[in-house]
């Protein structure tokens, strides 16, 4: 969650959270008629000590041919790249030191939901402060979160914003709309 800050006003700020992971809580019991199998349990627990994406930096240069497991990042950049230059940007991006995996790893609990969910203490930013949420309509992220902060800041402009045909890569899957959205919450900021 970023904010802008030194030295400005609430008049001045605006935070915009783009596909927000890690606000609700995680559910107290799992739904009797969608049980956990025991093999996602077992791999959970074989898998929780390394960082998700370990195994990318074990294999090394074979890794490169990620880009056969998710075509879809290919794809989306087809407009603007016709070589190899995304699969090989996200190739060498999680092949770095994992600083921003670590901590991901060490936000979360089993099954990634957030250890500390910021639903807990949304309330204690400033009421002035407005919010934007930008959610993919077809995200696998949890929307509902969007409408429990605006229940939690009834006195506080609190907007939700859907992209239709965007997954959780908004950003790229619906850029144009993104952009625009984006471009209309700073809009009302200056």
């Amino acid at each position: 969650m970023a904010r802008l800050s030194g030295g400005l006003n609430n008049k001045e700020q605006h935070i915009i959270l783009v596909e927000p992971w890690g606000f609700p809580e995680r559910p107290v019991s799992v739904e009797p008629d969608r049980p956990i199998p025991v093999w996602i349990k077992a791999l959970g627990a074989i898998f929780r000590p390394f960082n998700p994406l370990a195994g990318l930096r074990l294999v090394g240069p074979l890794g490169k041919t990620g880009e056969t497991l998710r075509p879809d990042f290919k794809k989306k950049f087809s407009s603007m790249f016709s070589d190899d230059t995304v699969p090989q940007y996200i190739y060498h991006l999680n092949v770095q030191t994992p600083s921003g995996e670590t901590a991901f790893k060490n936000m979360t609990g089993p099954y990634g939901w957030a250890k500390r969910p910021m639903l807990h203490r949304i309330d204690r930013l400033h009421p002035d402060i407005p919010i934007t949420i930008i959610y993919g309509s077809r995200s696998s992220i949890d929307s509902n979160s969007g409408s429990s902060i605006k229940d939690m800041r009834p006195h506080s402009h609190v907007e939700i914003i859907t992209i239709r045909g965007a997954g959780h890569y908004v950003y790229a899957d619906q850029a144009d709309d993104f952009n625009h959205r984006v471009l209309q919450v700073c809009d009302k900021v200056d």
